[in-house]
């Protein structure tokens, strides 16, 4: 596992210089005949679940907030789709501010090895595998939000990180009622994937509902109402406890995928939650899938 330094002086990665431009309008003759008659699609990363491929995926340039009540899941649902991408070639950085990262690494091997008891070569044969693939801003606490987006520009300048996994936003401001600086992190965050064609997953928090039995929807985030007006995708997650109690059947996580501004799809996708495994699965009867690491390949 690669991690960055705690030492490292981030001033020079606090400014982004701008670039303005004013050019021809015949300078973009080539970029518009490409929307009137795109060459053959361009795939992007997306989640590893039969159900969501062709309905959701994450665009470079994008911003995605991933939210949900506190205690239903959201960061564990995160942690698998970073699985996903990790195993799609993608380069994952994640900036948890409110685990740390033996505890985050802890949660994805059992993920990975689809039980609650790796053993020892396979947890050895994991971290090796996510060199290259996964990163570490190793930091738990509260964080000013200027200084997570030099930590961004650093990871991606030297370590050429795509994914970029920040949770939560609450912890890079000052309160709940900072709604100015809420706007400005997440237009920061948003400028930031823009200009280096990378992806942002952003983690926050649901407003307290009349129940938790109730799913939440885009006007429950918490904070400034601007948020979810200058993200590009908004995820839900809610676990169903009533669901869980019952044990009928029925999805006990909902993802609600609340906007996808360069996506089609816009709807909610059940899943079963596995605890042994903590992978969230497709079906109530399916098993849980061990992701296969190149190491276990050769070795067999």
């Amino acid at each position: 596992m690669n991690l960055i330094p705690d030492n490292i002086d981030f001033n020079a990665y606090m400014e982004e210089s701008e670039q303005h431009r004013i050019l021809p309008a015949s300078e973009f003759c080539d970029q518009v005949v490409e929307l009137f008659y795109p060459p053959a699609r361009q795939s992007f990363p997306t989640m590893l679940w039969d159900k969501t491929k062709g309905k959701i995926e994450f665009r470079p340039g994008e911003v995605s907030l991933w939210a949900g009540i506190n205690g239903h899941g959201k960061s564990m649902f995160l942690s698998q789709v970073e699985l996903d991408l990790c195993h799609q070639g993608e380069r994952v950085m994640s900036a948890s501010f409110e685990m740390t990262a033996p505890r985050q690494m802890h949660r994805m091997c059992r993920q990975a090895y689809a039980g609650d008891q790796p053993p020892v070569q396979f947890l050895q044969q994991m971290h090796s595998w996510t060199d290259n693939r996964l990163w570490m801003y190793d930091h738990v606490g509260a964080i000013e939000w200027k200084k997570v987006v030099a930590v961004l520009r650093y990871a991606r300048e030297h370590f050429g990180i795509t994914h970029f996994v920040i949770d939560s936003l609450m912890k890079c401001v000052r309160g709940e009622d900072d709604y100015n600086g809420q706007k400005d992190f997440v237009n920061e965050l948003c400028a930031f994937a823009l200009a280096h064609k990378v992806h942002v997953h952003l983690v926050h928090h649901m407003r307290k509902g009349e129940s938790e039995h109730k799913a939440p929807g885009k006007f429950d985030v918490k904070g400034a109402g601007a948020i979810t007006d200058m993200v590009d995708n908004l995820f839900i997650v809610w676990r169903d406890k009533k669901a869980e109690a019952q044990g009928k059947g029925d999805p006990t996580c909902l993802l609600a995928c609340e906007k996808q501004r360069n996506g089609e799809f816009e709807g909610k996708l059940g899943f079963w939650f596995d605890k042994e495994s903590q992978q969230y699965l497709e079906q109530p009867d399916a098993r849980p899938v061990r992701y296969t690491l190149p190491a276990e390949r050769k070795a067999a």
